[in-house]
């Protein structure tokens, strides 16, 4: 008699990431999915590997963990995967209500809370001897008690802005002005987490970013792809728009020795920026699955079916997937949303070349176009949590074909 096939709870239903994240586990595991979104038209809901669906507050209202655990609760999930930063955060502020046969695969909660605190990871970073951005934020702060005067005999331009501690939102500033500067400094402190802003030496050795993808089993690397975005949105920082698969193994042991050091359970994304001198400099964790994940499973770096088939010990090898460097990836969506909203400072020819780059393949996937053109949720009424009962998850409507 064949096992059943494992059910997995995907939160973030309004992310391109969660479509990503449902086909692969249908493909590698025939896994049953139950989509959980903020809307009856959320991506995944209206997906054809979706095969139930929930509604619930968004991931920032403080009745998202109640609603998510509900669901939990109703469906009994083999496994509960949270995509976003914010869904992770309530996931883990549950942890200990979720029935004991349902499965998580997260960092302890202190070392998500490192990873969080962006001041916290770069101080583990230097006691490792990894190179980390110059930091100027108690200069700033010396600064602003003294009146706030001109910066531009205090700080080398062009500086970094970005909040401290991760909230799910673009919370970054290039500035190369020095009377642009408080004017930035007050926009990220208003959407930063407790107003807190860091202050850091700009990086400009290269356009690209690295990024190196971990899954770590009890702080143990199971698998690991590093990516070099080339072009993103905005495009200083922010979600990228055409990446690379490459191999430097430099900065996967950085990043290794780094979540190691932190203590780590899950996937995470560790970004890095290059000196023009060629050595890598630390920015951040981010302790989720990243925007760009599709690049990685696409190419057989299946984190998803991975944490899956570990957590519930199926009998397929670990790790999933046959993985391949060197591949590329656009992400057209994005590039069209930004181009649409800054048609007055965007290079139409840039544009242009990125998402018609022959050879390189397109996230959207053509046989779940429908999900893929949902309308964002700004532009879509939002509908209230589904009650409690049975009820609360439900087949869809619109996809659901398989399984």
């Amino acid at each position: 008699m064949d096992p059943e096939p494992p059910t997995v709870l995907v939160l973030d239903g309004d992310y391109d990431t969660s479509l990503v994240i449902a086909r692969e586990l249908t493909e590698d595991l025939e896994a049953t999915i139950v989509g959980a979104g903020t809307m009856r038209h959320s991506r995944l809901l209206r997906s054809t590997y979706c095969d139930y669906t929930a509604v619930v507050p968004p991931p920032d209202d403080p009745a998202h963990a109640d609603a998510v655990l509900e669901v939990i609760r109703s469906c009994r999930p083999g496994v509960v995967l949270p995509v976003g930063y914010e869904s992770m955060a309530s996931v883990d502020s549950i942890r200990s209500a979720v029935p004991a046969d349902v499965s998580l695969c997260l960092p302890p909660s202190p070392s998500f809370r490192v990873a969080v605190d962006k001041r916290a990871t770069l101080q583990r970073a230097r006691e490792l001897d990894i190179d980390v951005p110059t930091d100027y934020t108690g200069l700033v702060a010396d600064l602003e008690a003294d009146g706030r005067p001109d910066v531009g005999d205090h700080l080398p331009f062009p500086v970094f802005l970005k909040a401290r501690k991760e909230n799910g939102a673009a919370t970054t500033a290039p500035v190369d002005d020095p009377a642009a500067f408080w004017s930035a400094y007050d926009r990220i402190a208003a959407i930063a987490p407790e107003n807190d802003v860091l202050v850091q030496e700009y990086v400009d050795g290269s356009r690209s970013t690295y990024g190196c993808g971990l899954l770590c089993f009890d702080n143990e690397v199971a698998l690991a792809c590093v990516h070099e975005e080339l072009r993103s949105v905005p495009r200083h920082g922010g979600s990228g728009t055409h990446l690379r698969l490459c191999d430097q193994p430099r900065l996967q042991r950085h990043a290794t020795r780094l979540l190691r050091e932190v203590g780590w359970h899950g996937v995470a994304l560790v970004e890095f920026k290059r000196r023009p001198d060629g050595t890598f400099v630390l920015m951040e964790i981010n302790p989720k699955f990243w925007a760009s994940y599709a690049l990685a499973s696409r190419f057989g770096h299946r984190f998803a079916s991975t944490i899956v088939a570990d957590r519930l010990d199926l009998e397929v090898d670990v790790p999933v997937g046959s993985p391949e460097s060197g591949r590329e990836m656009v992400f057209p969506l994005r590039e069209l949303k930004f181009r649409l909203e800054n048609r007055d400072r965007d290079s139409l020819p840039e544009y242009l070349a990125t998402v018609c780059n022959p050879g390189v393949a397109w996230d959207v996937d053509p046989r779940d176009v429908g999900a893929w053109l949902t309308p964002p949720p700004a532009v879509v009424e939002k509908l209230p949590a589904i009650e409690t009962g049975d009820s609360r998850v439900n087949a869809p409507s619109g996809g659901g074909t398989h399984g």
